[in-house]
């Protein structure tokens, strides 16, 4: 399974948002499309990514882990119709990654960060990238180790908080998400029909 195939894989194991009766913006077949092209935008931003310093496959996930856990992968906030449950931080965040505009992630790029493409779903990846990044290195990531729960929870601390690298309720969850992830991610690379065992 290539790196997208495993990411559409888990992305379809997660929960889906719930809408009620009759209010589903998506059917079915529309949901998985856009999946794919979340798996899509995140491996190929994973696999250009510069400055983390881990492998591929704990950054894609790191992303993956983030989108949800910001968004819920939800449409309204992946083509920016600001009406989502999310609430957009009063329409200063955008994108599945929640992203502000700064240093990071400068006015001109955060504009664009919006839209159920590939293109526009790719920047958002490569902003949120930009930002897991700098957070994992300002917060204790070493090069050429592996990773660890520790250290992600402190990851996003950073990245929740913009501030602090001291690990909260919220960001150790993420990285005990994360570190599932991961497992998964591991084990399909070795057995591709786990996941699809799972997808049922």
């Amino acid at each position: 399974m290539t790196l997208a195939e495993i990411l559409l894989s888990l992305a379809l194991t997660m929960k889906a948002q719930w809408y009620p009766p009759g209010r589903n913006p998506e059917t079915p077949e529309e949901y998985r499309a856009r999946m794919d092209v979340i798996a899509q935008a995140i491996a190929i931003e994973a696999e250009a990514a510069e400055g983390w310093r881990s492998d591929t496959t704990s950054l894609a996930a790191a992303t993956l882990v983030t989108w949800y856990a910001e968004s819920g992968f939800a449409l309204e906030v992946h083509n920016g119709s600001g009406r989502s449950r999310y609430g957009e931080d009063q329409g200063k965040a955008r994108c599945f990654g929640q992203l502000h505009q700064t240093g990071y992630v400068p006015k001109a790029e955060w504009q664009k960060l919006t839209g159920v493409d590939l293109e526009s779903t790719r920047r958002c990846a490569r902003a949120t990238m930009r930002v897991l990044t700098a957070q994992a290195n300002r917060c204790g990531m070493k090069p050429n180790k592996p990773d660890n729960s520790w250290v992600m929870a402190r990851m996003w601390a950073g990245y929740m908080t913009g501030n602090t690298c001291n690990s909260i309720k919220a960001s150790r969850m993420r990285a005990r998400r994360w570190n599932q992830v991961m497992g998964q991610m591991r084990a399909a690379e070795s057995n591709p029909t786990v996941l699809a065992d799972r997808q049922g």
